[in-house]
C-alpha cells in the first residue's frame, strides 16, 4: 500500500518547518515525559542539528520526510554507526556496516484513538509500516559495497506501538531495560539486519 505523500531528505531551510511535525497532542500525565513527546521533540528540535553533526563526523546521517497536502505527514532519522560504538552483544563482520534507526514518526492525522496507527483502508499500522520500509530503503541505497546492514534501533518499553510496527517489519528485539522499580532503563535494543546483496 502507498500513501499519497512525497518523500524527500529534509535541508537546513526545513528547520522551522519542522516545528510544525505533529506526533501527539495527548496530554501526559504529570511527573511523566511521554515516550511520543521525546519522538516530537526530536524532530521539532533536534533532527536537524544530530544530523550535521553525524554528517560533520562521517556518519553519513539522514533526515528524510514525507509531505502530504497538509505538510509532513512522516519523517525519519538513521545515521552511519562508528566501529567503536558498536553494541558489545554482535559480532559484526569487517566488511559490513551497522545503521542507527534513530526515529521513525508519523503524523497525528494519521492515527486513531488509543495510539492505534490508521492506514488507507483501516489498517493499523500502514503509514508507520510505509514510514520504516522507506528508512530501510534509504538505508539499502546507502550500504555501498556492504554485503549487510545491520540496523539497529533502541526504543522506549512503554512504546507498545512502535514496538508492534519494528514486530511486523521483522525486527527482533535483542534486549530490554528492566522497568521500575528495580530498574530504571526503559529502552529496549531491536535488529534487522538488510541482506543488500540479495535484495531481502
Amino acid at each position: 500500500m502507498t500513501f499519497d505523500v512525497k518523500w524527500r531528505e529534509a535541508t537546513k531551510s526545513d528547520r522551522t518547518y519542522l516545528r510544525t511535525f505533529t506526533c501527539t497532542s495527548a496530554p501526559v500525565p504529570r511527573g511523566t515525559v511521554g515516550a511520543e513527546r521525546q519522538v516530537q521533540s526530536f524532530f521539532r528540535q533536534y533532527a536537524t542539528a544530530a544530523t550535521n553533526r553525524a554528517i560533520t563526523e562521517g556518519l553519513d546521517g539522514r533526515l528524510v520526510i514525507a509531505e502530504d497536502e497538509e505538510g509532513i505527514a512522516a519523517a525519519f532519522a538513521h545515521r552511519l554507526v562508528a566501529v567503536q560504538e558498536y553494541p558489545a552483544e554482535l559480532e559484526i563482520p569487517a566488511n559490513c556496516q551497522v545503521r542507527d534507526l534513530s526515529f521513525v514518526a508519523v503524523a497525528e492525522r494519521y492515527r486513531v484513538p488509543q495510539g492505534a496507527l490508521l492506514g488507507d483502508i483501516g489498517t493499523p499500522g500502514a503509514m508507520a509500516d510505509e514510514a520504516i520500509n522507506e528508512a530501510l530503503w534509504d538505508i539499502k541505497d546507502r550500504a555501498g559495497d556492504a554485503p549487510r546492514v545491520y540496523v539497529i534501533g533502541l526504543v522506549d518499553y512503554r512504546n507498545a506501538a512502535s514496538m508492534r510496527m519494528l514486530g511486523r517489519n521483522h525486527f527482533e528485539e535483542l534486549s530490554r531495560g528492566v522497568p521500575p522499580p528495580t530498574g530504571d532503563n526503559r529502552l529496549g535494543r531491536w535488529m534487522r539486519i538488510l541482506r543488500c546483496d540479495t535484495g531481502a
